[in-house]
């Protein structure tokens, strides 16, 4: 049962990967990504003195571009009308399976189109003064694997956004309703984490709950653990601004909660619109006596 599974997986897992590589507007984002945080390490001279600065640059950029990737990349590929489910329903294949396998293909494609963010942090490691690596300033050292725990913070960042998107195609009536609902998924994330910021001082709260508050949307999670496990590392200490563990479970959370709504949605949206006809038929019968 295990292995039929991940065959039926795989099968999808391929033909959504094929489906992505054949749709070139997915590439060109991922190009004037680079040439957008290209452009901004470029005026802001972080490349050349060091990871810490190179990160301060690109992270306002990042969370604005990073999340409009994952929901382009995320908010058509389960957007499917009553005659494709039928179809793919013909199929020996579960709904979760389905789901299961167009996800994992759409975190391949986004790892691959977050790719130039990794591309830029090896810029920064041959262009890096030599004299970088450690500051009088500094509590620690300027390594590369600060720029490793970034990269790995925008693919969480993505993810949550990634899923999200997704559920949006599911629950969407049209390509036109999915990309206003994407639309407001997007800008309610990206000011989610500021708007909580302002709230919480105008409620004058203490630094508790503003914490909680900004680890709630997923831009002010993604931040809080960069300016924690990022800049913290290297800069005189200064923690406190955001609970690590309430951030990274905000993260995950906003991720499962996709998946779950993909998954519930494509499993039982059939039969609920199925029902829905059955219901309008009956009520025009009614109103023909």
């Amino acid at each position: 049962m295990t292995g039929s599974r991940a065959r039926v997986i795989g099968t999808i897992f391929r033909r959504e990967i094929a489906t992505i590589r054949r749709t070139p507007g997915y590439w060109l984002l991922s190009f004037g990504l680079l040439v957008v945080l290209a452009a901004v390490l470029a005026v802001g001279g972080g490349g050349e003195t060091g990871f810490v600065p190179a990160i301060v640059d690109l992270l306002l950029p990042t969370e604005v571009l990073v999340p409009l990737v994952a929901v382009v990349l995320g908010y058509r590929s389960l957007l499917a009308d009553g005659d494709e489910l039928a179809m793919i329903r013909t199929y020996p294949v579960s709904m979760p399976e389905y789901v299961c396998g167009v996800l994992l293909a759409r975190v391949a494609g986004l790892v691959a189109m977050l790719a130039p963010i990794a591309l830029l942090g090896g810029y920064v490691w041959l262009t890096a003064s030599p004299d970088t690596g450690i500051y009088a300033i500094h509590t620690g050292v300027d390594s590369p694997v600060l720029f490793v725990r970034f990269l790995a913070l925008v693919v969480l960042l993505g993810l949550s956004y990634l899923s999200m998107a997704m559920a949006v195609g599911t629950i969407a009536g049209s390509r036109r309703g999915a990309l206003a609902i994407a639309a407001l998924v997007l800008v309610g994330g990206v000011l989610g984490g500021d708007l909580a910021v302002i709230v919480s001082l105008g409620d004058d709260v203490g630094a508790g709950v503003l914490s909680t508050r900004v680890a709630i949307p997923p831009n002010g999670a993604f931040r809080g653990l960069v300016f924690e496990r990022v800049i913290g590392v290297a800069l005189p200490p200064d923690s406190g601004f955001v609970s690590p563990f309430r951030a990274i479970a905000s993260l995950l959370g906003w991720t499962a909660i996709g998946v779950g709504v993909s998954t519930v949605a494509m499993t039982f949206g059939g039969a609920v619109g199925d029902r829905l006809e059955r219901l309008r038929g009956r009520m025009g019968s009614v109103r023909d006596r």
